[in-house]
């Protein structure tokens, strides 16, 4: 029983680590995302020459809304990076659940191999006594 609880464990691990790199792929994609706003923040001010009023007027109503928009994509990239930490402790438990049953599962192994070798050399012994004796 021990066994296939272990194994129903075993596949929550992989379920995670799958998960996991799920996280990673998004949160790296969100980090993305906000430095390639900064870049285009970084650009827009390196225009063109002319500085009709309209198109400086223009130039700091995108500029403002890049920096909401740049401001709402850290946010994205802080959730997501929070996330797959949180994620990431989970999966360090399970981790640490499985290796824990591994261990039992081993202990137990160990100590009913030690007590059927144990029995084993009473019954080579009573036998080898019971030898003696009939001699």
């Amino acid at each position: 029983m021990l066994t296939r609880y272990l194994g129903l464990q075993q596949g929550a691990l992989e379920e995670m680590g799958k998960e996991r790199q799920r996280l990673r792929e998004l949160a790296r994609r969100e980090e993305q995302r906000a430095l390639q706003l900064q870049e285009v923040i970084g650009n827009l001010g390196k225009g063109g020459g002319s500085f009709h009023p309209l198109l400086l007027q223009n130039r700091q109503q995108m500029d403002g809304q890049l920096r909401r928009l740049l401001s709402h994509q850290v946010q994205q990239s802080t959730l997501a990076r929070i996330d797959l930490e949180r994620h990431e402790q989970q999966l360090r438990r399970q981790f640490g659940r499985v290796k824990g049953l591994e261990g039992v599962l081993a202990r137990r192994e160990l100590a009913g191999r030690q007590q059927r070798e144990a029995q084993e050399q009473r019954q080579l012994d009573e036998l080898s006594s019971q030898r003696h004796r009939d001699r």
